[in-house]
């Protein structure tokens, strides 16, 4: 046997074997991964929609969405959840959007938006913007609240009626985008404010 074959033979053995533990570290840590990431969402939920005690997917499809709010808002839901208090009834709903275009890439967020129209809040799950800029969309403690108790029918627009986060323009425009995709889903499919 030649030196090359050898040194292929444990090339492979040893392809194998580390293939074969790290498929076992993958079965290993996948369902604490998913339990923890599902944790997190309910969280949000739960932050958006405090009222609520139960969240029942309403199992839309992310291409019936699109088509819903069409392609002016660079944005779309992904699902929604109807929230329920402890008696089942609905108390509001949770929308759960991607919006295209920030700085750092997309910015996903969840928003309660109550049965009357208005916008009960926001938590954003997913953003990788600019440390101290961008990232203040999420620990500033006046940016989101900006959009909390608006209608149904409000549109928002960055300089009129929401005011950018200081030298953080795509992000405060990415995330005003977003908000108005999921209010206009809101108003063609959850009820409109009615």
């Amino acid at each position: 046997m030649t030196k090359e074959v050898k040194n292929t033979l444990l090339m492979t053995c040893f392809a194998l074997i580390f293939g074969l533990i790290l498929g076992l570290v993958h079965e290993v840590t996948a369902g604490p991964i998913a339990f923890q990431k599902e944790k997190s969402l309910k969280e949000a939920y739960s932050a958006v929609m405090p009222d609520a005690v139960d969240f029942s997917d309403m199992e839309i499809t992310e291409e019936d969405a699109a088509e819903i709010i069409g392609d002016e808002y660079n944005a779309a839901v992904t699902s929604v959840f109807e929230g329920l208090d402890a008696s089942g009834e609905t108390v509001g709903y949770v929308i759960n959007v991607v919006s295209h275009g920030g700085y750092g890439g997309d910015i996903g967020f969840s928003m309660g938006v109550l049965e009357d129209g208005s916008i009960k809040g926001i938590s954003i799950t997913s953003i990788n913007e600019t440390p101290g800029l961008g990232m203040r969309a999420q620990s500033d403690p006046t940016w989101l609240p900006q959009f909390y108790g608006q209608s149904a029918d409000t549109k928002f627009t960055l300089g009129e009626n929401i005011n950018s986060i200081t030298s953080a323009t795509f992000t405060s425009r990415c995330v005003t985008r977003g908000v108005n995709a999921g209010m206009a889903y809101y108003n063609s499919e959850l009820g409109g404010g009615e």
